[in-house]
C-alpha cells in the first residue's frame, strides 16, 4: 500500500483527510504540520503522494512545496482556501498533479487522490525508466554515443571518451570510418532494417586503427526527433590475439610437418649411408671410385646437418645444456638463417680462430638468433645499404681475471628503437610492429633463454642508426670433457676387423625399424661382421618373432606403428628373450623417455657408429 504525507496546520481537517483516505484503502497516511518534516522522513518511509495546504495562496507554503518536489522528487496535490489563478507560475515548479478548493467534499479528495496516485505512479516508473536508461548508456562498458542523422555527435559516455582519445574531440560519427560513403550506408541500412551490426576498421583516432563491433539503431527521446544510439565494442586486441593464436597453430603443424620430414631424411640418409659403406669394402683402397664415395659421404653429413637443425628448431626441447664450442652452433645457425634474410641485405659472421667454450643448451643459442636476426631483418625494410652482422668474441671479467664471458653482438643499421621503449621491449606481448607482424614474445623469449643459461642481455640503440643485441655467457676453461670434433674415420676393412668379427659372429640380433632400407642397410653391414640378422617392420611382428627365437641384441627404432620401440624392450624383457638393446631415432622429442642404460643411436649414422655400438654393448 502506498503511503501519503499530509501537511496541514488544522488538526481536525488533517485527520478528517486520513480518515477519508484509509477508509478507501487508498494509501497509509503519514500528518505532519510542517511540511520540513517530510524531506527528513522521505528516505525512510518513500512517500508515494503529498498533500499540502497552502492556505490563502500563502508563498512560503508554495516554496516548502516546490523544495519537497526538487529535494524528495515527490509529486503533490494542493489544498487552497481561494481558487488559485493558472497564472501563477510559482505555483506551477511544484508540478501539482491536482487542487482542491476548501470546502471540499469526501468524494473530492478521494477522486483528487485517486487521480494523483495514478499520475505519481507513472512519472515515477518513466523516471526509473528514464534513470536505468541514463545509467545503462552513462556506465556502460561498450563505447555509446548518440547522433544526429548528419553525424554529429549529441551525447557521449565515459567509455567513448577513453576509447577514442584523439587529439581533438570527434565531434562527427564520420570522422571515425575510412570512408565518407559508410555513413551513408548505415543510414540506408537503419532505414530499411531499423538496426545496422557490422565489423569495421577505423581511422587513426589517437590509438591507431582499431577494429570495432559496431551497432546502430534509432532512439527517440523527445517527440518529432529521431537520433541514432550507437554502440561500438571494440575486439582489436582480441582479434590480433586470434590471428596470433591460428599463426601459432599453423606454424606448429608446419613444424611438426617438418620434423616428420627430417625423420624421413634421416632414415633415408642413413639407409645411403650403410649401402655406401658396403660399397667401399668392396673396391680396393686405392680404387678411383673412392673418392666419388668419399664425396658422397661429404654431401650425407651436410644433409645430416640440415636435418639436425631442422629437427632443432620445429621441436621444443628441454633445457638441457653441455659444453659447446659456439663457434660451431653459430656457423649452423648462420647457414639456416641465411635463407631467412633477403639477398638485398649484407648478412656477415664474424668469429675468433680459438674455441670459444661455454656450457649452454646449443638449440637455445639457435632459437635466441633466430628471433635476434629476424627482428633485424623487419627492421630494415626501407633501409637503404641494409646490414646485419653476428660477431662473436671473448672478454675478460674486469674484477675476476680468471674468467672470462663470450660475447655475441648482433647489429643493424635499421630504424632504431624509441627511446621511450627501450625499457619495454623485453615485455611479453609488447611490440611496436604493424597489427599481424609481431606478437610481442620474441625478445621476451630471448631474455628468458638467455638468463637460463647465465647469461644477460643488453641492447643499445639510435633512431635513424641501428641496433646492437649483446649477449654475455661466462666462458668454460677447456677441459677433458671437451674434444674437439675432428674425429679420423677408420677405413672401411678396420671398422668390420677381426677383433669386431670376432665379436659379432654367431650372435643373433632383431632390428625393428618401419623403414624397410634401414633395416636393410644395418642388416647388410652386421651380417659382414658374422653376425645372424633378423628384421621386422613392426612390433607386432617382432613380439612373434621373440617367443619363437632367443636374441642376444634388440635394435629397435624409438618410434614404431603401433607402439614405441621403449615399450617393445620392457615387452621383451619380461619373457628374457633378448639380452640387451641399442634404440635408434630420427626424431629429436624422443630421448627424454629413454632409459638411461640403452644406448642411442642418433640417425643418420654410418657403418662405423653402429658396429661400434652393437660390439660395445654385446
Amino acid at each position: 500500500m502506498p503511503r501519503i504525507a499530509v501537511v496541514e496546520p488544522d488538526s481536525i481537517i488533517a485527520l478528517d483527510i486520513a480518515k477519508s483516505i484509509e477508509r478507501e484503502r487508498l494509501a497509509e497516511v503519514h500528518l505532519f504540520y510542517e511540511a520540513n518534516g517530510i524531506l527528513g522522513d522521505q528516505k525512510e518511509q518513500g512517500y508515494a503522494l503529498f498533500i499540502v495546504d497552502i492556505g490563502d495562496n500563502q508563498q512560503s507554503k508554495i516554496d516548502e512545496a516546490i523544495e519537497i518536489h526538487r529535494e524528495a522528487g515527490i509529486y503533490c496535490l494542493v489544498i487552497s482556501d481561494h481558487t488559485v489563478p493558472t497564472s501563477l507560475a510559482k505555483l506551477r515548479e511544484a508540478e501539482p498533479l491536482g487542487i482542491l478548493v476548501k470546502p471540499f467534499s469526501s468524494r473530492e479528495l478521494i477522486a483528487n487522490v485517486e487521480a494523483a496516485l495514478y499520475r505519481a505512479s507513472m512519472e515515477k516508473k518513466l523516471r526509473d525508466s528514464e534513470r536505468r536508461y541514463r545509467n545503462l548508456f552513462a556506465y556502460s562498458l561498450s563505447a555509446r554515443c548518440v547522433a544526429d542523422h548528419d553525424g554529429n555527435i549529441i551525447e557521449r559516455n565515459k567509455a567513448f571518451e577513453s576509447h577514442f582519445p584523439a587529439t581533438g574531440r570527434i565531434e562527427n560519427i564520420k570522422d571515425m570510418f575510412q570512408e565518407g560513403k559508410e555513413w551513408s550506408k548505415i543510414l540506408d541500412t537503419l532505414q530499411r532494417d531499423h538496426v545496422f551490426q557490422e565489423e569495421i576498421l577505423t581511422r587513426d583516432v589517437g590509438q591507431g586503427q582499431r577494429d570495432l563491433i559496431c551497432n546502430f539503431s534509432f532512439f527517440q527521446e523527445e517527440l518529432n526527433k529521431i537520433d541514432i544510439l550507437c554502440e561500438f565494442v571494440d575486439i582489436t586486441e582480441s582479434k590480433h590475439l586470434r590471428e596470433e593464436l591460428f599463426q601459432s597453430q599453423k606454424m606448429e603443424a608446419m613444424g611438426r610437418l617438418a620434423s616428420g620430414v627430417a625423420h624421413d631424411l634421416n632414415n633415408f640418409l642413413t639407409s645411403i649411408m650403410g649401402f655406401l659403406e658396403m660399397v667401399k669394402m668392396e673396391l680396393p683402397e686405392d680404387h678411383a671410385a673412392l673418392e666419388d664415395v668419399h664425396g658422397i659421404e661429404r654431401v650425407i653429413q651436410k644433409a645430416s646437418v640440415l636435418t639436425r637443425q631442422l629437427l632443432g628448431f620445429s621441436r621444443p626441447k628441454s633445457y638441457s645444456p653441455g659444453v659447446i664450442d659456439l663457434r660451431e652452433t653459430l656457423n649452423d645457425s648462420f647457414k639456416i638463417l641465411r635463407r631467412l634474410v633477403p639477398e638485398r641485405i649484407s648478412f656477415s659472421l664474424s668469429m675468433p680462430d680459438e674455441p670459444v667454450l661455454v656450457n649452454v643448451d646449443a638449440s637455445h643459442i639457435e632459437q635466441i638468433m633466430l628471433n635476434l636476426v629476424v627482428n633485424s631483418r623487419d627492421a630494415l625494410e626501407r633501409i637503404e645499404n641494409p646490414r646485419i652482422s653476428i660477431q662473436l668474441d671473448l672478454r675478460e671479467d674486469i674484477v675476476s681475471q680468471r674468467r672470462g664471458y663470450a660475447v655475441i653482438k648482433v647489429k643493424d643499421n635499421g630504424t632504431g628503437i624509441d627511446p621511450q621503449h627501450v625499457t619495454k621491449i623485453f615485455e611479453p606481448f609488447f611490440t611496436t610492429k604493424e597489427i599481424g607482424k609481431g606478437t610481442g614474445l620474441g625478445l621476451s623469449i630471448v631474455k628468458s633463454l638467455t638468463e637460463m643459461n647465465g647469461g644477460r642481455i643488453t641492447v643499445e640503440s639510435e633512431l635513424g642508426e641501428g641496433t646492437v643485441f649483446s649477449i654475455e655467457i661466462p666462458s668454460q676453461q677447456r677441459s677433458e670433457s671437451f674434444n674437439d670434433p675432428v674425429k679420423p674415420r677408420e677405413s672401411s676393412s678396420a671398422i668390420l676387423g677381426d677383433e669386431v668379427s670376432k665379436i659379432l659372429r654367431g650372435k643373433r640380433i632383431l632390428i625393428v625399424d618401419d623403414d624397410e632400407s634401414v633395416l636393410e642397410a644395418c642388416k647388410r653391414i652386421l651380417e659382414r661382421g658374422g653376425a645372424d640378422i633378423e628384421t621386422c617392420v613392426s612390433a607386432g611382428e617382432a613380439i612373434l618373432l621373440a617367443e619363437r627365437m632367443e636374441f642376444d641384441l634388440l635394435v629397435a627404432d624409438v618410434v614404431l606403428p603401433g607402439i614405441y620401440g621403449t615399450k617393445l624392450w620392457t615387452r621383451l624383457q619380461k619373457g628374457n628373450r633378448i639380452a640387451a638393446c641399442i634404440f635408434m631415432t630420427g626424431h629429436e622429442s624422443h630421448e627424454v623417455d629413454l632409459p638411461s642404460d640403452v644406448p642411442l643411436l642418433r640417425k643418420p649414422f654410418d657403418a662405423q657408429a653402429l658396429v661400434e655400438a652393437v660390439a660395445r654393448i654385446i
